[in-house]
């Protein structure tokens, strides 16, 4: 770059911004080639980096220099375990000046889903991840404008999801490199008009993700994809409408399981009073059958049957009743033990392990490993119920319901180790 260009854009190239020092990147492979930029992997310390540079002929372009410090400067901002971790801006030989980020090592969500590689549940997990990660960025006034499948990565251990690319971020704070940007199809009205850099912006991505992956949120996508004044007004409302929306099953089927058990026992108790009624007046006709009949044996003893038949129902009725009553406490008894063993383990892992973390570099292995941990530890817990009295589409749907009440409580806690390491 010449010393005009330099002057122009007052970027200066040299050590002032090296973020990163070390050793050469070496065994440096192309990976692709877009308008504007070249992308490349390479190897440095035994790992495997991502890069992004410019392509030859824009290297010495002013403007273009100055759009990947701002990329750069908007990524390094960022700590959280579901966006892509940047290390610094260097320059690589054969590559000139590039951002350098952690290499993810799995498949992106665009390809997922064309491989219809993703079950229902794991879908519905995605969306509420993606959006929690959109709602930090709000929360730190960044604006990605750029959301769809190809920039979300899903990780090969794990499964868990990976926020990519932010050449096209912003936030008011920047006053140069402005105008309208995204991807047809997942930009908003709005910003393809007018640009600018709005958190409902973003908002009308996931809107579009959203109604692509399942039906199951399809009023909140529509919802999404609304006019700028009447969708969420960032991700993190949007957050909570899903929350809301995935607690809605929950209390209905236990709403139902309530009105169904007290139907039962309604049933029950008001054939018990009925029955119990029938034995009384077959008692009255007997006394009265004696006073009028002495001598009717016959009659008498097939009186006697009668009764101690309608009895035998009333027990087997009341047994039954006791049965469920019984069933039912064991399910729920199950599910509380297993959010008690999630309370010891998180609280455990609280304070011996991240509650003495300063920095961000263990963290996400941190997380991870925690995460599989406590995977395992419901599956173990689930497995032990195989041998009780629950049938196996209780145990599975005990499963299920620690799996959710795991992942709220490890949110929970991420936000506040989050805070802790970086205040």
């Amino acid at each position: 770059m010449n010393q005009s260009a330099k002057s122009e854009s007052r970027y200066v190239i040299g050590p002032e911004t090296d973020c990163y020092i070390g050793s050469v990147i070496s065994d440096i492979e192309i990976i692709r080639l877009t308008r504007t930029n070249i992308i490349a992997s390479g190897r440095r310390y035994g790992r495997r980096w991502f890069l992004k540079g410019l392509r030859e002929e824009l290297r010495d372009s002013a403007v273009m220099l100055r759009q990947l410090q701002k990329e750069f400067e908007i990524h390094s901002r960022l700590r959280h375990p579901s966006i892509a971790q940047v290390i610094g801006l260097e320059n690589i030989d054969g590559l000139g000046l590039c951002i350098v980020q952690e290499w993810v090592d799995g498949i992106t969500l665009h390809d997922a889903l064309h491989k219809d590689d993703l079950n229902p549940s794991e879908r519905r997990r995605i969306i509420r991840d993606l959006t929690a990660t959109v709602a930090y960025l709000h929360s730190q006034g960044i604006v990605h404008r750029d959301l769809k499948p190809s920039n979300v990565m899903i990780r090969q251990i794990g499964r868990e999801i990976v926020l990519i690319d932010f050449g096209l971020a912003d936030t008011a704070d920047y006053v140069e490199i402005k105008g309208a940007a995204g991807t047809p199809g997942f930009i908003s009205p709005e910003q393809m008009m007018s640009g600018g850099a709005e958190p409902a912006d973003d908002v009308y991505s996931l809107g579009v993700i959203m109604a692509e992956m399942t039906p199951c949120y399809a009023r909140i996508a529509r919802q999404c994809m609304n006019r700028a004044d009447k969708r969420p007004a960032d991700a993190g409302r949007l957050l909570r409408m899903l929350r809301k929306r995935d607690r809605r099953p929950k209390i209905l089927i236990t709403t139902l399981s309530v009105i169904a058990a007290a139907l039962i026992a309604g049933v029950a108790v008001q054939r018990t009073i009925t029955l119990e009624q029938a034995a009384r007046d077959s008692d009255m006709k007997l006394k009265d059958l004696r006073a009028r009949n002495t001598d009717n044996i016959a009659l008498i003893t097939s009186l006697k049957d009668s009764l101690s038949s309608v009895q035998g129902h009333l027990d087997n009725t009341r047994g039954k009743l006791a049965e469920i009553t019984e069933y039912d406490n064991l399910r729920r008894s199950s599910l509380a033990q297993g959010c008690r063993m999630i309370d010891t383990k998180l609280t455990q892992a609280d304070r011996k392990i991240f509650s003495k973390l300063t920095t961000i570099e263990p963290y996400n292995h941190k997380v991870l490993e925690l995460i599989s941990e406590m995977k395992t530890t419901v599956d173990n817990y689930c497995s032990s119920l195989k041998t009780s009295m629950l049938s196996p589409e209780d145990t599975e749907k005990l499963r299920l319901d620690l799996y959710n009440y795991q992942t709220i409580k490890i949110s929970e806690y991420q936000e506040k180790w989050l805070k802790q390491i970086n205040p």
